[in-house]
């Protein structure tokens, strides 16, 4: 499989929002995590076991991979997600943000909303780590984004989710249920097919109006939902072949 490069597709107010990500490979796979702050040794044996996922050409991490936003806190993350030969991408969560989180947040991995496009598909990564993230001004972005996308497959990644799957955390969602819905009907409109989320602590998936949804919150963080209905250390594989897109779940702890 060939190397793949950042390539700077437009800035908006200062901060690159767009990318294009270049590869001369068709088919491929990428990784998704997220809530891996406090948690360091399961978290470590998480990129090791991930290390060896010789397919994937980049991963995601949907956020809180520190439990503040401290520099000490961050170079930390920082250091042991290097060990993954992949490039990381990371969306920004509630912890991360704290403590003065988001100006490290911008120094080490750039703008908090943006877009990039690998092969046939488009990635979407955004902010609503807090109340007052996801303003007017990101969603008209997104729809604009979303719209002018002509790529075949379509993936959006935040930290809260706009429902929870596993029905059993229902408050640990994203602020604002008029919000939620109008994103729920752009994602369905706009025919994404994968939006991930963390924030709550386990594994859950759920699929409204044909589009999918994932919570992937098992990086290493203590975990809040039953075994039994998705609460183990995980991440999540996303295979993407022309015009089919299939999902694996691998746990940290076989």
């Amino acid at each position: 499989m060939s190397k793949a490069r950042w390539k700077p597709r437009r800035s908006v107010a200062g901060f690159l929002v767009s990318f294009l990500l270049v590869s001369s490979a068709f088919a491929f796979s990428f990784a998704v995590f997220g809530d891996n702050r406090d948690g360091d040794e399961t978290f470590k044996l998480l990129i090791s076991k991930l290390s060896r996922e010789k397919e994937i050409v980049f991963a995601v991490n949907t956020g809180d991979f520190a439990s503040n936003g401290s520099e000490e806190k961050y170079l930390a993350y920082k250091k042991m997600v290097s060990k993954l030969k992949a490039p990381v991408y990371n969306v920004l969560g509630n912890h991360d943000g704290v403590r003065g989180g988001l100006k490290r947040f911008q120094k080490y991995f750039g703008p908090f909303y943006y877009s990039f496009d690998y092969e046939n598909s488009h990635f979407v990564v955004l902010n609503n780590a807090f109340k007052e993230s996801f303003d007017s001004a990101q969603f008209n972005w997104l729809k604009k984004d979303l719209a002018g996308t002509k790529a075949r497959h379509k993936f959006v990644f935040m930290h809260k989710p706009v429902f929870d799957p596993s029905a059993i955390y229902p408050g640990y969602i994203m602020s604002g249920r008029a919000v939620t819905e109008e994103l729920e009907k752009l994602f369905e409109k706009n025919k994404v097919d994968y939006v991930f989320a963390g924030h709550i602590h386990g594994y859950a998936k759920a699929e409204r109006e044909g589009v999918t949804y994932v919570v992937t919150g098992g990086g290493g963080a203590p975990l809040y939902l039953p075994p039994e209905f998705g609460g183990f250390y995980h991440y999540v594989i996303i295979s993407v072949e022309k015009d089919r897109v299939s999902d694996r779940v691998v746990r940290v702890y076989d």
